[in-house]
């Protein structure tokens, strides 16, 4: 997943700026983040979406200054939360953010997914017991789920990140869970 074990995205990243740490903890605190160490290991959906909590993370780790001047802590962390945009340049990174993360986990593979789907294609060969065969295509099977998850994500990201506007959430690249008060 989208973790924070050694080599990740997020360790690999440069550390948090002022006010992001305290985003991220503010929508902690009001319950917006699902538990997860790091960010989760199933983040990232069939289709291409991720969570909705992992879209809140990448959020909080996109905001900046001009964000934090005109809102607030607190503000971005309730518009946030509340799947309000802060502005189209945020929606910008945020797409930025998300198809970077999906590009260094992609380069953490030791093959393609287009080599996966060649080996998927390979017989047995002679002398390979069955069972074992039938877990390397098991193995395999998964590992293409995987990397087409990210493939998708990463291209709905891009896609968010260069077309970004400031009314963007029903194209954002994560389900969102429209919370009603009342």
């Amino acid at each position: 997943g989208l973790g924070r074990r050694p080599g990740s995205p997020l360790t690999l990243a440069p550390p948090l700026r002022e006010g992001q740490r305290e985003v991220l903890q503010g929508l902690d605190r009001l319950g917006y983040l699902q538990p997860a160490d790091g960010l989760g290991s199933s983040a990232v959906l069939s289709g291409g979406y991720c969570e909705d909590s992992l879209g809140r993370r990448v959020q909080a780790l996109a905001v900046g200054p001009a964000e934090l001047e005109q809102f607030g802590v607190s503000g971005c962390v309730i518009n946030i939360g509340e799947a309000v945009s802060l502005s189209s340049d945020h929606e910008r990174r945020v797409g930025e953010v998300l198809a970077t993360a999906c590009d260094l986990l992609l380069a953490e593979f030791a093959t393609s997914l287009e080599q996966d789907l060649w080996l998927l294609q390979q017989p047995a060969g002679g002398g390979v017991d069955p069972w074992v065969a039938a877990r390397r295509q098991q193995a395999l099977h998964a590992r293409v789920s995987r990397k087409r998850c990210l493939d998708d994500c990463r291209a709905r990201a891009t896609d968010f990140a260069q077309r970004p506007t400031a009314m963007a959430t029903l194209r954002r690249p994560w389900k969102a869970n429209i919370r009603t008060s009342g």
